[in-house]
């Protein structure tokens, strides 16, 4: 477990965003990793959610997606594995030097030039939950980071991370065990909080188990030193009760029954029980799949125990999120009433909680049976 006295550690450091994830994810620096996860645990566990962006900050992000739309300019060329790869030239974000304005800009692989890639730009919109991080955030930390879907990218991983936890605490409390699964969860760091946070709590580590999945195999080795560094996600690793693996939702390895799990960022990418979709508004041949979002759902309901439950979020269409698709990227937009009806399809039924931001809502599902 995390010392309180790592708090001092991280205040006197002078990390920014890109910084903090440096050494968050990368090999030693042990103490100041420790010292960012007490910070970020405190803020989500013991403070309020943050806010999202308000009407004038929405009004201002239509006004900087004409921009992106005036000042960006598409070009082909052949990508890191040989593949042809659309990236993007802008003289506004070169100019930034950002990482995440970067990631925009060029895509790492043909393969995943649709989506909004994960990695460490992605990593560091968590880090401005931190209060001693952000105060040293730089201009285009504040610009990019906490733009209006930053924001909200943060708002949702709050939610995720609190859900997550009074979820699984709920049956600790009454002495069962619990099975938690993070799905194409990146390199596992809600789950690396909720986890220090139980034990924090001072639930027994023999009730808990709980897998990390992805399909990226730089995450997984992300997610093993991330997992080692803290000593109560450690021993929980060390023992077996963590499970940290490279799986494809649509190809699912682990298909054990689990408790609760958790979605995020993945069903806006696949088709089906939407109201809109990315090439429908611009006037492009819709989406056909397969894959669908209802094969997706289907190997989550296969993975969840009757009764068990399901922490995901939605995708809503505003002028921020629009500002993606000037870049490639393309979404299929659910609200709750879509979401329901796509999650229904395999069982799974709204269970009382959900909170609503501008771009997402996050809500908690059950499986009936």
């Amino acid at each position: 477990m995390i010392p309180q006295e790592s708090t001092a550690d991280l205040a006197s450091q002078i990390l920014a965003p890109m910084g903090a994830i440096g050494a968050l994810f990368g090999p030693g620096q042990e103490e100041i990793s420790r010292a960012i996860a007490f910070s970020l645990g405190t803020n989500i566990f013991n403070g309020p959610a943050p806010h999202p962006s308000n009407l004038v900050r929405r009004g201002l992000a239509r006004l900087v997606w004409r921009l992106m739309q005036n000042t960006t300019r598409p070009e082909t060329r052949p990508g890191p594995d040989g593949n042809p790869v659309v990236v993007f030239r802008n003289r506004i974000l070169e100019r930034s030097g950002h990482p995440y304005a970067a990631t925009l800009l060029e895509p790492s692989r043909a393969d995943t030039q649709n989506f909004v890639e994960g990695g460490d730009p992605m990593n560091a919109l968590y880090m401005m939950l931190a209060p001693e991080i952000r105060r040293n955030a730089g201009t285009w930390d504040h610009i990019i980071l906490d733009s209006v879907q930053g924001r909200d990218v943060q708002w949702r991983f709050y939610w995720e991370t609190r859900c997550t936890r009074d979820l699984a605490a709920a049956k600790l409390s009454r002495g069962e065990p619990v099975r938690i699964k993070a799905v194409a969860a990146g390199a596992g760091l809600s789950m690396m909080l909720v986890l220090d946070q139980l034990l924090r709590e001072g639930y027994d580590p023999g009730l808990i188990a709980a897998t990390i999945s992805d399909r990226e195999e730089s995450n997984v080795a992300k997610s093993e030193r991330l997992f080692g560094k803290l000593p109560s996600t450690r021993a929980l690793l060390e023992s077996g009760r963590i499970k940290i693996i490279a799986e494809d939702l649509l190809a699912p390895k682990d298909n054990e029954p689990h408790d609760l799990i958790t979605v995020m960022g993945i069903l806006e990418y696949f088709p089906g029980h939407t109201f809109t979709t990315t090439e429908r508004h611009l006037g492009h041949p819709e989406p056909q799949g397969p894959p669908h979002a209802e094969d997706l759902v289907r190997n989550i309901a296969a993975m969840t125990v009757p009764g068990g439950a399901l922490v995901t979020n939605t995708y809503k269409l505003l002028s921020a999120v629009r500002i993606m698709e000037v870049f490639g990227k393309k979404f299929r937009y659910r609200g709750r009433p879509e979401m329901h009806r796509l999650l229904a399809t395999s069982g799974f039924v709204p269970a009382g909680r959900h909170y609503s931001g501008n771009v997402f809502d996050v809500e908690v599902f059950r499986k009936e049976g």
